[in-house]
């Protein structure tokens, strides 16, 4: 009986430990997300966000090695919520180009309303071109190796371990996009003549140029009256026009 209860309170201080490990874990990157947000990547320091998570820098380093991994755990965490809201609401019923019009709203909102996905996808596209590699690569690499148990490999291809989950992330989230363009070819709501692959890039590159442009001609799109919605709108029927095209070349 004695035994027991020892256990029971062995194991209690044990979970005690991890929760308080993980909640001090969640603040610094609660905190990391605020300066992310608000600065540029070089200029958001270790002691920043030790300091705002009240936590030492020493402390900080036990959850991670440096900066680029709180950065892009940030990244990975956004893109697999985004990923689980898609896979929850996204209509398996709806039309090919109905879909992509779904993602491409809830897409262009989250950019808007969250700021540090549009510098994490950024970030991230410029590790991959100083590789010369692209998301699938990445995302082959490291499929391929998990499946043959190779995972040492994988991490002796990446100087930063922490980046593969996020590349997962994001090729799962170019799933979402590249099987809804197949769909709309199918069912014929798609006819623009273009690789499945060229169109979901065009679309990515729309959503942050326009993203982009938006937050550097604020002032001006207020003084106008034209404001966040009535782009949203207009995107959306541009974005429809372009994928009923029947020729690239005509859009």
């Amino acid at each position: 009986m004695a035994l027991n209860k020892y256990k029971d309170i062995k194991k209690d201080k044990r979970q005690l430990r991890v929760r308080k490990q993980e909640r001090t874990k969640q603040a610094i990157l609660t905190e990391a997300e605020k300066f992310f947000s608000e600065r540029p990547m070089n200029e958001v320091s270790l002691e920043d966000i030790a300091d705002a998570a009240f936590v030492s820098r020493t402390t900080l380093y036990n959850y991670f090695q440096n900066k680029d991994e709180i950065f892009f755990n940030l990244g990975k965490q956004a893109f697999k919520d985004l990923n689980e809201y898609i896979e929850k609401n996204l209509p398996s019923d709806l039309a090919g180009c109905e879909q992509i019009l779904f993602l491409w709203e809830h897409c262009i909102r989250e950019d808007l309303e969250k700021p540090l996905h549009e510098k994490i996808i950024r970030e991230s596209f410029n590790r991959m071109n100083y590789r010369d590699a692209s998301i699938e690569e990445m995302y082959y690499k490291i499929t391929e190796n998990i499946e043959t148990t190779k995972l040492k490999k994988v991490f002796e291809n990446f100087k930063e371990p922490y980046l593969i989950e996020l590349y997962i992330e994001l090729q799962k989230h170019r799933d979402f996009w590249t099987r809804a363009v197949r769909k709309g070819k199918i069912d014929k709501t798609i006819t623009i003549d273009m690789e499945d692959i060229q169109i979901v890039e065009f679309l990515y590159m729309l959503i942050m140029g326009i993203v982009d442009q938006m937050e550097l001609r604020k002032s001006f799109l207020n003084r106008i009256k034209m404001d966040k919605e009535t782009i949203i709108k207009t995107s959306l029927n541009l974005i429809t026009i372009f994928l009923k095209c029947e020729s690239s070349s005509l859009c």
